[in-house]
């Protein structure tokens, strides 16, 4: 495995904005499930690029704009103790926003890591941020750029509880196209989302959310200490085995760092896993 060099820590917030999202009964039991993660690898070879410091500033100023119209985004998972309630609060207090890495490696090659028949998953994993949540609160979103030999990695990890996978695209299609530039496709990703709790319309109501929230985790605020945890970890030990063997040993698309940069591009011009939703 690769060794990854953090070089700086950084916190991304969009403008101050109070507000906190119950969550739903539908939600609560992903309270204890293991994180999103996703690596994209941009290769550089045959192409003049920004420098990386020029591109990391790029990265981080869209990810702003995108957190200013996905909020909950830049939050954190808290137990309300008071009712029993967790909840996505969205607030200007101190550990807000979200944690932003920027790091190097000088032995991970781009072109070598997105060409080999067989990946090496653990250099993916040193590229994605550790989320933290074994504790409420707990981090919804982080975010790692590493410069590799030859191109970047851009890492993300993000809390189940609050995006799915359909949810997890969309925030990829605004993101990219903030990153460059592109207004009207960023607005365009969000439009008719709303953080209406009230739609959520549940035989049970609160108290149902509540029971579930028991069930899956009944020491809030400890999370790591659920039940459903220990009795997840060899499914999920068994699912990443299977990734490794039947995903992982496929080539992933390898992109160019031409997509960072601000410039008109069409959506027909983009790699699909960057702009559609699952």
């Amino acid at each position: 495995m690769p060794t990854v060099k953090i070089v700086e820590f950084d916190s991304v917030a969009p403008p101050p904005e109070d507000l906190l999202l119950r969550l739903s009964a539908l939600e609560a039991p992903w309270v204890v499930l293991p994180v999103i993660q996703r690596v994209f690898l941009f290769d550089d070879a045959g192409s003049q690029h920004p420098p990386f410091a020029s591109l990391v500033g790029s990265l981080r100023a869209s990810l702003a704009a995108t957190l200013a119209r996905l909020p909950s985004l830049a939050g954190r998972i808290v137990f309300l103790p008071s009712t029993g309630d967790a909840a996505i609060e969205c607030s200007a207090s101190e550990g807000s926003g979200v944690r932003f890495i920027v790091a190097e490696s000088d032995e991970a090659d781009a072109g070598r890591l997105g060409g080999d028949a067989d990946h090496d998953v653990d250099a993916f994993k040193a590229f994605v941020p550790k989320l933290k949540v074994d504790v409420l609160p707990a981090e919804v979103l982080a975010v790692q750029v590493t410069r590799l030999k030859g191109g970047v990695a851009v890492g993300v990890a993000m809390h189940h509880a609050v995006v799915d996978g359909r949810s997890v695209w969309r925030f990829f299609q605004a993101w990219a196209a903030a990153c460059r530039g592109d207004d009207a496709p960023a607005e365009a990703v969000v439009a008719g989302l709303t953080f209406d709790r009230a739609v959520i319309a549940l035989p049970g109501g609160e108290e149902l959310t509540r029971s579930t929230l028991r069930k899956y985790a009944p020491n809030l605020p400890l999370v790591c200490s659920s039940p459903f945890t220990s009795l997840l970890s060899p499914f999920v030990s068994a699912a990443g085995e299977q990734a490794r063997v039947v995903k992982l040993s496929r080539r992933p698309p390898l992109y160019s760092l031409r997509l960072l940069r601000k410039k008109q591009t069409r959506q027909a011009d983009l790699p699909k896993s960057i702009y559609s939703t699952l």
